[in-house]
């Protein structure tokens, strides 16, 4: 009973801070690699943290999953934000760029299984193809990024979309596959 009192006079924001302190200290323990003012909104979950770069002042939301295989490379520039339930996986190299916005529980890989005729799926090998995902995107809620996608810097995805192709700068794309509608800033529909 006594612990309790003593954390309530220790004061909420002061308790937040020091959980802060001793998550970063735990990650790079692990061997995660990140820049000043990085932000945990909870718990996240890491695999391979040696070979995943976290760039300064990013914000990782709750139960976060990054992942690297060991020949993989994941990379996650500065002011960037990922939402809770969100996951990232590198099995060759997944980029994220700076001041991105990615909302809770969107998947991010570079792998998939192959499809091979006459093979059990569960026996096929992996394929992958680099991600790469440039500045200043925004990632609306559920949304997927498969192999081989490149994002092009300023470009817009809606919630739930997959996206299964490369999208220019400034793209606002929507669906499954994501299909481009407009361009930031001109207001005038793609035809």
């Amino acid at each position: 009973m006594r612990i309790f009192r003593t954390l309530e006079s220790f004061g909420r924001s002061r308790w937040a801070m020091l959980t802060q302190g001793m998550r970063r200290l735990l990650l790079r323990i692990r061997g995660l690699e990140f820049g000043r003012g990085l932000q945990l909104e909870g718990p996240i979950r890491l695999t391979s943290p040696q070979r995943i770069r976290v760039g300064a002042h990013v914000r990782l939301g709750k139960d976060v999953v990054l992942g690297a295989w060991p020949e993989g490379r994941l990379s996650i520039g500065e002011h960037t934000y990922i939402g809770r339930w969100s996951i990232v996986l590198a099995h060759q190299s997944v980029t994220i760029g700076d001041d991105c916005l990615i909302a809770p529980g969107c998947h991010i890989t570079d792998v998939n299984h192959g499809m091979a005729a006459g093979e059990r799926m569960r026996n096929q090998a992996l394929v992958s193809r680099p991600v790469c995902i440039g500045n200043d995107v925004w990632m609306g809620a559920g949304c997927s990024v498969l192999p081989g996608v490149t994002i092009g810097d300023g470009a817009v995805i809606g919630a739930r979309a997959v996206v299964t192709r490369d999208l220019p700068p400034n793209a606002i794309a929507v669906g499954t596959p994501a299909k481009i509608i407009r361009y930031r800033g001109d207001d005038r529909p793609v035809t």
